[in-house]
């Protein structure tokens, strides 16, 4: 009963200090992105990489959910960094979940039935990747690792355009989906891991 007294003090207190400006701005992107109008009927390949645009800007905004303004405040909390760091990303899944739920009902009918799966791969794998950036740069001391992990997403998510065919990441070519999502599953994978990781008290790792 105590802990969940805890949990719930810390969500609210979570809920005060987190970053609702970048979440706020990547919604109306995503918005802006989904209302443009096209002269033409937009084609499947142009469905999937607007899907891959909010993506990405879904994982900017996502990365400054663990920033800690009020570090010392939370730090007063008996409940570890890992439940601390989940209630953050629980916060970030509860904006998340709707936002993509609505992109895919809106560009789902312009492109084959599987990219709704290849595309959420896809998102999961950068928010993994983003967020295991931001608890590398909180665990080296920064409060607000988002201003680190934010330009690194950007740059990483650049450079996937460099990756040449036999270990491209962004492909369209229905031979190559399978191999280029197995690489983002492992994406994902390590992501996670090192979020898990880098999300343990440092007394226990």
């Amino acid at each position: 009963m105590i802990r969940l007294t805890q949990a719930a003090l810390l969500a609210r207190l979570s809920g005060r200090v987190i970053r609702w400006q970048p979440l706020l701005g990547a919604l109306l992107l995503t918005g802006a992105i989904l209302a443009w109008p096209h002269d033409e009927p937009l084609t499947w390949k142009g469905a999937v990489w607007s899907l891959r645009a909010i993506a990405a800007l879904i994982t900017l905004a996502v990365v400054f959910v663990l920033d800690d303004a009020a570090a010392d405040m939370l730090a007063s909390v008996p409940l570890s960094l890992g439940v601390r760091t989940a209630l953050r990303v629980g916060f970030a899944l509860v904006w998340i979940v709707p936002i993509w739920g609505v992109s895919l009902l809106v560009l789902a009918p312009d492109m084959p039935t599987v990219w709704i799966l290849w595309s959420t791969v896809e998102l999961a794998g950068l928010l993994a990747a983003g967020l295991a950036g931001a608890a590398l740069a909180r665990r080296r001391g920064m409060r607000e690792p988002g201003v680190v992990a934010a330009p690194g997403v950007a740059g990483g998510w650049l450079l996937l355009f460099t990756l040449p065919g036999p270990v491209a990441m962004f492909t369209l070519r229905p031979q190559d989906w399978t191999g280029a999502h197995l690489r983002w599953s492992l994406l994902l994978v390590a992501g996670l891991a090192v979020l898990i990781r880098m999300s343990r008290d440092p007394a226990r790792r």
